[in-house]
């Protein structure tokens, strides 16, 4: 199996775990596995990015960089349009050790198209978020 592929298959995975998470934390959620949008909580539409905290690549310093959270520019335009959220988690081993909650609208709004993915650092610390 190629590393891409592992690395999807984990990814998916932990995705999953971290929508557990949310469950727990907020029980009244619907989840919708049809759609752009991962979940409505108390009437919002929420999207639910997560990522490791590091990730082994042998093209960085010490062999690991920062987790990225990845964004698909048609889904964020639906959520700011809808008045919609997105919730953050950062995790290390399947904890999550941060969680943010944030209107789509207080992302920085520079031009995109596709798929966009950031840093988690360069998202919550370097100036991403409005």
């Amino acid at each position: 199996m190629s590393a891409n592929i592992e690395g999807n298959a984990l990814a998916s995975q932990n995705g999953c775990l971290m929508e557990h998470w949310i469950k727990a934390l907020y029980p009244s959620a619907e989840f919708r596995y049809k759609g752009a949008i991962d979940c409505i909580i108390d009437g919002v539409r929420v999207e639910i990015k997560s990522c490791q905290e590091f990730i082994h690549d042998s093209e960085y310093k010490n062999n690991q960089r920062s987790g990225r959270i990845c964004f698909n520019s048609q889904q964020h335009e639906i959520l700011v349009l809808e008045g919609g959220d997105y919730i953050f988690l950062v995790h290390r081993n399947g904890n999550p050790f941060i969680f943010v909650r944030l209107p789509a609208s207080s992302l920085s709004r520079s031009s995109w198209s596709g798929v966009k993915c950031v840093s988690w650092k360069t998202l919550l610390f370097g100036g991403v978020l409005i």
